[in-house]
């Protein structure tokens, strides 16, 4: 059976549920039905439907935006133009604009600004008060409000049009489990880790977020006791201590200007973000926690960077810790829900921190990527997640080719997605029990996209996956294919429905800059990492029917034959690897297996190489594969030169030349 439904591309979802919630936790319907199911064997809600027709204005529910300003004024002008020029329509949107007695131009500039901006939104509160802090300030404007939507946002940064659009209809979309919806920020993302699938997140920053009022008034909104900096991610897990679930909105997009160059390091951010987090191990964290959070903070007396006034710093922030250490070891988490801290930070950061998206969008056109996805029998649970990645994209021209190898009960799920109508194409075959190799191959045959690429079913694309890659290939016309950098998953299942497991690592394998010497000698390109041109297909080919295994690592030497392809130093996607030590070692002597014959054919391949090439590919062979390269030229010339090795030398030369006469 076949199905190619194509789709409106890129339409905010309808809303689903009451824009007010009577209650914390009582659900809104999700148009999507059963979704990707449980994950990690939480309480959380399936994803949201990624798009339909948008809800009359009137139906739209009232949104208070907070704003605060410190010093601010480079920014307020920008700030305000992004405001005014939001599809979410003005007369649902209060703003409550607060500056905290800056010194510059802020508090003229939002005089300036006041006519226009009352002419456009429902009401403006502005204020100007004594600076007590980020959470303060915040809280008081939240307190002005009620409105069932809450965005806090820094003027720092201007928003997309549509971004709150999209947040608020994510929210309406989503359960009232759900307490926050942030922005994906650009140029620089925010590194930490979130689920490609539920879009669930450890904490949500606060430089531009969405969150549910109900959800605030249930906790008390931001702890006033940290002035600047770790706030939001106290108050996310406060959320999460409390039974919420916090989303990512990748398709939600804020500008934040908050670096002036890459690894900046900001005197007020490094000691409010290292002070905060001894508060959050006191609350949070394990004894062990608390422990390595104080004897770090120790160590800054030693390792801290030379910052301006970092002696008084440490030392303000030293009693703060002091004084203040009671309160937070007073009050407790009271769940048993996880609270991750790595060393200064709390959630795993994804390679690529500085990845910088360009000003201006770097895909101008959006040709079709077609993504192929093999499946088979007892596997749909997984491919939920899978899919549910392919629609949380936020690159708006997309084909699902999904080939089911030996079975159809994949099949009804997939007509779901095809009714979404969220992708341009969605295409399903159901094929007889033929193998990964042939699967990939009736997948292939089946696209139409100028790019293709591929998603098995147990991997996922984080959400700007697609957006980034198709951007780098543009970029780079001279390039067959670009790929990201991944993480593999050992992951351990729990139960398949619902699909509960534990991941108990994130390790980054490969980092390796495109090396076809390399490529020959193994495979570097995890196949959900990769997305390339058609013509690569047209005139090599698929996969080799007699590999049924490292059947990628041979398309991707066939592929790079003529063509370069290009690392984009950013990490964007995952694959699964078993936990257990048994079924990790069986995977791998079939892996070792099979890699005898991918060897054999490799060796079958023929390319044209200059004498030159030839040294080139040796010596970077040499380099990257072994640990220590020491040339014989060299070794000879260091014993010639010393007397004492010197008569060594001709003996063993002398030898050498026996054996080698003799063999």
């Amino acid at each position: 059976m076949q199905l190619n439904l194509p789709g409106t591309m890129d339409e905010p979802a309808a809303a689903t549920g009451q824009g007010v919630l009577d209650a914390v936790g009582k659900p809104v319907v999700d148009a999507r039905g059963d979704g990707p199911g449980k994950i990690h064997g939480s309480a959380s809600a399936p994803m949201p439907p990624a798009g339909c027709a948008s809800p009359a204005d009137e139906l739209l529910p009232l949104v208070d935006i907070s704003i605060l300003s410190y010093q601010s004024a480079k920014w307020i002008d920008g700030f305000v133009d992004s405001l005014i020029a939001q599809r979410y329509p003005a007369s649902r949107i209060n703003l409550c604009i607060r500056d905290h007695a800056s010194v510059d131009a802020s508090f003229s500039l939002w005089q300036k600004n006041l006519p226009r901006l009352r002419a456009a939104f429902r009401s403006v509160q502005l204020c100007s008060s004594e600076n007590l802090g980020f959470g303060v300030g915040h809280n008081r404007n939240i307190a002005a409000g009620d409105s069932p939507y809450v965005l806090v946002t820094n003027v720092d940064l201007t928003i997309e049009p549509d971004a709150l659009m999209r947040a608020v209809t994510a929210a309406e979309a989503d359960t009232g489990q759900a307490a926050s919806w942030e922005f994906r920020q650009k140029p620089y993302e925010h590194p930490k880790h979130y689920h490609p699938a539920t879009l669930e997140t450890a904490w949500s920053s606060s430089a531009c977020v969405l969150f549910r009022r109900s959800a605030l008034q249930r906790v008390g909104g931001y702890d006033e006791r940290i002035f600047l900096y770790g706030e939001d991610v106290e108050l996310s897990y406060r959320l999460r201590d409390h039974g919420f679930v916090l989303r990512y909105c990748p398709k939600a997009v804020c500008w934040h200007y908050s670096y002036d160059s890459p690894g900046q390091i900001k005197p007020q951010q490094f000691f409010g973000e290292t002070l905060a987090n001894v508060y959050l191990r006191m609350r949070y964290g394990s004894p062990l926690h608390i422990l390595v959070g104080l004897a770090m903070y120790a160590g800054l007396w030693v390792r801290a960077p030379a910052l301006p006034h970092k002696w008084a710093a440490l030392a303000g922030n030293g009693i703060s810790i002091v004084r203040n250490a009671g309160y937070f070891l007073g009050s407790r988490k009271r769940s048993k829900a996880r609270f991750p801290f790595r060393r200064w930070q709390y959630e795993h950061a994804r390679a690529g921190v500085f990845y910088e998206h360009p000003a201006t969008a770097a895909v101008q056109e959006a040709p079709l990527v077609s993504v192929v996805m093999r499946t088979h029998r007892g596997r749909l649970p997984w491919l939920r997640e899978a899919t549910a990645s392919i629609l949380n994209q936020t690159y708006p021209n997309i084909e699902l080719v999904v080939i089911e190898d030996g079975s159809n009960e994949a099949q009804a799920h997939v007509e779901e997605i095809a009714a979404n109508g969220a992708l341009a194409s969605v295409v399903y075959r159901a094929i007889p029990k033929r193998g990964r190799c042939d699967a990939g191959n009736a997948g292939l045959a089946l696209c139409t996209g100028t790019l293709m690429a591929f998603l098995d079913d147990d991997d996922l694309y984080y959400a700007d996956h697609l957006e980034i890659m198709v951007g780098e290939l543009q970029m780079h016309p001279e390039c067959g294919g670009v790929y990201g950098l991944s993480y593999q998953v050992p992951t351990r299942v729990l139960s398949l429905e619902p699909l509960r497991y534990t991941e108990t690592r994130f390790d980054m394998i490969y980092r390796q800059p495109f090396s076809r010497a390399i490529l020959w000698h193994h495979n570097y390109l995890p196949i959900q990492a990769v997305v390339f041109r058609r013509a690569l297909y047209d005139r090599h080919g698929g996969f080799n029917p007699a590999l049924d295994n490292l059947e990628d690592w041979n398309l991707w030497t066939r592929y790079s034959l003529e063509q370069d392809f290009k690392m984009v130093d950013k990490l964007t996607s995952l694959y699964r690897v078993p936990d257990g030590t048994r079924t990790y070692v069986s995977r791998q002597k079939s892996l070792n297996d099979h890699y005898a014959l991918a060897a054999a054919q490799q060796k079958a391949m023929v390319v044209t190489l200059s004498v030159a090439d030839v040294m080139a590919y040796q010596r970077e062979l040499s380099a990257n594969i072994n640990a220590v390269v020491i040339p014989y030229v060299r070794v000879r010339n260091l014993i010639v030169r010393n007397r004492a090795l010197n008569a060594f030398y001709y003996i063993a030369v002398r030898l050498v030349n026996q054996f080698r006469g003799r063999s």
